[in-house]
């Protein structure tokens, strides 16, 4: 039994690797041979990104929504082969529209894939072993960035439509474990599932208690998504600045980055139980603070490259913990709908931050990087508040 659950988790991680790894993540890699080619100007791309975030928001907001579990069944189906078919379909296209219509539908798909696997792949676990299976689910987010820019990252710039083909492939190879993740989740949760009362039209059960916590665990997350924008978004952009890098140095730099992100997932998965969740989140919200401040004051690869593997590390150390958090929260039937709420509200904030900051990028970066030092420093302090909540309701932390 414990093979079994240990195998729906890492087929878990399979899909987060396509989801967010390859679809989101790995664009930042093709966008900047699309650019070095010539097929595209750099704000071209910045639109497709933002399409492809605007999709991802929907998906999160759409899966939410999915209250009867065939419904889920079949959506999930579609999104699993929504997306290398959208890779591959990219590789064939030559307008900007054709590129904005599946990097939309991409974007949709991840949005899903992020909001209803970790809740089937963990579906079973004890509390004990929640917080370990949902950290090797999110791992897999960096290991979906680290295969696809080792797979793109050493292309010619030349052979865009390749790139495209090389990350449809390991998405589609990717996909084959999590096509039977859904065929035996869904079986199971045929035979109990936790989101029946939902399914019946009750209401749903947050006790009292929870409801200070919970906003201020959707608050931290809301500033995850707002403070990781820096890294996530501009460093390639400030990788060529300051060292005057060329693109296979920022694909080296998203491989980084998908390497602290793989890093943070399985870190969390070694934590001891009796280490409680609400301190670690603080606790990990500072590594991020200092990612952050490295990035603004780094002037080498060196510097850059552990501020970049630093962010990856928070990011997902994070979303792990977060996930394991809301466990404690909300009732089981609340779960799922919960988590694909948080997890849209992640990519508002990422989406916010890039929107409102955007003048700065041209000419004021590192005033950019500096909000992004004060909102993490906010993120801390939300933590913190679920711990201090906790003590004050008496609950053992």
């Amino acid at each position: 039994m414990a093979q079994y659950r240990y195998a729906k988790a890492l087929a878990g991680s399979c899909a987060i690797g396509i989801g967010l790894g390859v679809v989101r993540f790995d664009f930042a890699i093709v966008g900047r041979l699309m650019i070095e080619s010539g097929l595209f100007s750099a704000s071209s791309i910045g639109e497709l990104s933002s399409l492809n975030l605007a999709g991802y928001i929907l998906g999160c907001l759409h899966h939410s929504q999915l209250r009867i579990l065939r419904d889920r069944r079949v959506t999930l189906w579609i999104a699993l082969l929504t997306v290398p078919i959208s890779l591959f379909a990219e590789g064939l296209s030559s307008t900007l529209a054709m590129h904005a219509f599946w990097r939309i539908l991409a974007g949709w798909a991840s949005g899903h894939l992020m909001s209803g696997i970790p809740h089937l792949a963990t579906l079973g676990c004890a509390d004990g072993q929640r917080r370990r299976a949902s950290a090797l689910v999110m791992a897999g987010a960096g290991i979906g960035a680290l295969l696809g820019a080792l797979s793109v990252g050493s292309l010619p710039m030349e052979t865009v439509e390749l790139a495209w083909v090389v990350l449809g492939t390991v998405a589609a190879f990717l996909a084959i474990p999590v096509g039977w993740l859904l065929l035996v989740g869904f079986r199971d949760e045929v035979r109990h599932d936790p989101e029946a009362p939902l399914a019946r039209g009750e209401d749903p059960k947050i006790p009292s208690s929870s409801l200070l916590p919970l906003a201020a665990l959707t608050l931290g997350y809301l500033l995850l998504g707002a403070g990781q924008t820096p890294v996530a978004l501009y460093e390639p952009l400030l990788v060529s600045e300051r060292l005057g890098a060329s693109p296979m140095m920022s694909s080296t730099s998203l491989a980084v980055f998908g390497a602290g992100c793989t890093t943070g997932s399985l870190l969390a998965s070694t934590f001891p139980r009796r280490w409680p969740t609400v301190v670690l989140l603080p606790v990990v919200a500072c590594l991020g603070l200092l990612g952050n401040i490295l990035f603004l004051t780094g002037s080498n690869a060196s510097v850059l490259a552990a501020a970049t593997f630093c962010v990856g590390a928070w990011i997902w150390l994070t979303a792990s913990l977060t996930f394991d958090r809301l466990s404690q929260l909300v009732d089981p039937s609340e779960l799922r709908p919960t988590w694909s709420l948080i997890t849209m509200i992640l990519g508002i904030g990422f989406a916010l931050f890039a929107f409102t900051t955007s003048p700065l990028v041209s000419h004021h970066i590192d005033s950019l990087i500096l909000i992004g030092v004060v909102v993490v420093v906010v993120q801390v302090m939300a933590e913190l508040v679920q711990w201090f909540g906790d003590r004050g309701l008496g609950r053992p932390v």
